[in-house]
């Protein structure tokens, strides 16, 4: 049981790791967009058809706006990576004395009453903001991106994922705690 709730932990921060390309994206829209300034140009490229998200040309408030949105995505599905490589943050001159066993109780505890409660709350919200826009229609007010519902559908996944992270890791630490088969602590990280 303990290796298929790692699983499913795993494959939660799998998304933010997915997430990790749109910084390449991000810097190559920035790119464009001082590129595009300088040249004075608002439409970089237009097109016939009418393209979910972007409508029918790539102009300069289009990748202004695209630039806020994968900075979202980045944010959003990055959150679970981030707990899930316990790279967020943490409380570490108070961490670092804890033994495995204390460090396991105040994780799970912590999961138990702040990250899930909010992480359920916030994603209850997140798909009502979602599908209001979604039925909205809602769009950028000055010619940037459309369909705004799309950008704001990661928001429910990112709180989502993390509920889905809290639930597996409280159950995973609630079976290692009860039988006594929490892994041994690892050796320091030396400073460079």
């Amino acid at each position: 049981m303990v290796r298929y709730l790692k699983a499913v932990e795993s494959g939660c921060a799998r998304f933010g790791k997915a997430a990790a390309w749109t910084v390449p994206l991000l810097v190559l829209g920035t790119c464009l967009t001082i590129l595009m300034v300088h040249l004075r140009m608002n439409v970089l490229v237009e097109w016939d058809a009418r393209l979910p998200l972007f409508g029918e040309h790539l102009s300069l408030s289009n990748l202004t706006e695209l630039q806020w949105h994968l900075f979202a995505v980045m944010t959003m599905l990055g959150g679970v990576y981030a707990l899930h490589d316990d790279s967020h943050v943490c409380v570490d001159f108070l961490a670092c004395r804890f033994s495995p066993r204390t460090r396991a109780i105040v994780t799970l505890l912590g999961d138990l009453f702040l990250l899930l409660p909010f992480t359920v709350i916030m994603t209850v919200y997140a798909w009502d903001y979602m599908m209001a826009a979604f039925h909205s229609g809602e769009g950028s007010s000055y010619g940037g991106l459309s369909d705004r519902w799309i950008i704001k559908a990661f928001l429910p996944l990112g709180f989502g994922l993390l509920v889905v992270f809290g639930v597996a890791r409280v159950l995973r630490l609630g079976i290692q705690l009860a039988t006594s088969t929490l892994p041994a602590e690892a050796p320091p990280k030396e400073q460079e």
